[in-house]
């Protein structure tokens, strides 16, 4: 898609824009100076839902391989962030009003994602004769930035993005026989793949009191890689992997500015 193969692009320019404000609003004389930055504290939380689709074939023995077919299921669940930054209003010549630029440190948990799909023996249709579930979670370290255009007095529009490592746990595999007779294999075990992660968002943002601002947005997130580990008696490659795990988030975010 468009969207995924531009996303990193975009998220770059966010950065380059962000910081180039910031180098202007320095460069300017002293009545247009910008205030220094302040202490910003923040924590969202909402729904997300995670799509998982993929097809992977592999050898669990030299003689044995499977195909998994991933369903592309949209799961709901809750993810929450804490975010810790400073802020500082962006003012140059050529803006009529200053933007508002935020940059900091976040921390973010998501969890459970269920992944499930059929199990192909001998990477064979003729023999799907299994499902497979399992569940992902995820945190979250990064650098975030976001920015508000102070355009209304009342409403902020504002963009945001971030890029950090993700740690996605991938535990309780647990394949189910489609027919009696079938006796499934020994189960993957659990595992934590460290992976880039990154997350795009927009929203709208409003002042509630006088150091509080509430704001509602729409983020979407690339977990990256997830990773099962070998089962029992497993020879051959490792477990059921996952390139990426993409997510979107309706946000709602309240925020302190002492």
């Amino acid at each position: 898609m468009f969207f995924k193969s531009h996303v990193l692009s975009h998220l770059v320019g966010f950065c380059v824009i962000l910081s180039s404000f910031d180098v202007l609003a320095g460069g300017m004389d002293s009545k247009h100076e910008s205030p220094a930055w302040k202490p910003l504290l923040g924590l969202s939380v909402g729904p997300t839902w995670a799509s998982n689709h993929h097809v992977q074939t592999f050898n669990v023995q030299p003689d044995v391989q499977k195909s998994y077919i991933g369903n592309n299921d949209n799961n709901a669940f809750v993810t929450a962030e804490l975010f810790l930054a400073g802020q500082k209003h962006l003012q140059t010549e050529a803006l009529t009003k200053p933007l508002l630029g935020q940059i900091g440190f976040v921390v973010a948990w998501g969890g459970d994602a269920d992944v499930s799909g059929d199990v192909w023996e001998d990477a064979n249709p003729n023999f799907n004769n299994f499902n497979y579930t399992y569940k992902m979670n995820h945190t979250y370290l990064a650098l975030k930035g976001r920015l508000l255009g102070e355009f209304a007095s009342v409403i902020e529009p504002y963009i945001s993005g971030s890029l950090g490592v993700g740690f996605n746990r991938a535990y309780n595999y647990i394949e189910t026989p489609k027919i009696p007779e079938e006796v499934p294999a020994p189960n993957f075990t659990a595992y934590t793949k460290t992976a880039f992660s990154y997350t795009l968002g927009v929203g709208l943002q409003q002042a509630i009191l006088s150091h509080f601002q509430a704001a509602l947005g729409y983020e979407f997130s690339d977990w990256g890689q997830s990773q099962l580990g070998r089962a029992t008696g497993q020879t051959m490659n490792q477990g059921l992997s996952l390139k990426h795990m993409y997510a979107q988030q309706i946000q709602c975010s309240l925020f302190y500015t002492p």
